[in-house]
């Protein structure tokens, strides 16, 4: 390995919401998650999520960074979605809040999933959740 690799300081992931709806209150500067969850029940696979948002919290950021968000399956890695966003702050003290608002992800199987962070190649923090088949909690009948 090179030492001519450059060199990226990596933010520090504070924290890693999954809800339903971030609401941001221009007044006090505060954003409120609302729906906090862990698992999904869906009404038959594969699945199509109407709304997905992912709240990341981070700081130490002492240049500008492209943090990059994916939806994957858990067991093997599979990306179901990939989005990018560049972040700068004004000092490594400050703390920035990213939201991400998903729409349409489409789930094709019953399992466990997780949304992950990353910044140069590196995992940053990852955030798991589970999908569940309503119609396979019931014994299999709809």
């Amino acid at each position: 390995m090179s030492d001519d690799t450059p060199h990226i300081q990596l933010p520090t992931l504070v924290s890693l919401l999954i809800c339903d709806q971030v609401i941001y209150d221009r007044l006090s500067n505060k954003k409120s998650a609302i729906g906090l969850f862990n698992a999904i029940m869906v009404g038959r696979m594969p699945a199509m999520l109407a709304q997905l948002v992912v709240m990341a919290s981070l700081t130490e950021i002492k240049e500008k960074a492209l943090i990059e968000l994916r939806i994957m399956r858990d067991r093997d890695d599979e990306v179901l979605f990939r989005a990018e966003q560049e972040i700068a702050a004004e000092s490594p003290l400050a703390t920035v809040d990213l939201v991400f608002a998903l729409q349409g992800i489409r789930i094709p199987t019953a399992d466990q999933y997780a949304a992950e962070l990353r910044c140069g190649g590196e995992i940053l923090g990852r955030r798991r959740f589970h999908v569940y088949d309503r119609t396979q909690q019931r014994g299999g009948q709809a």
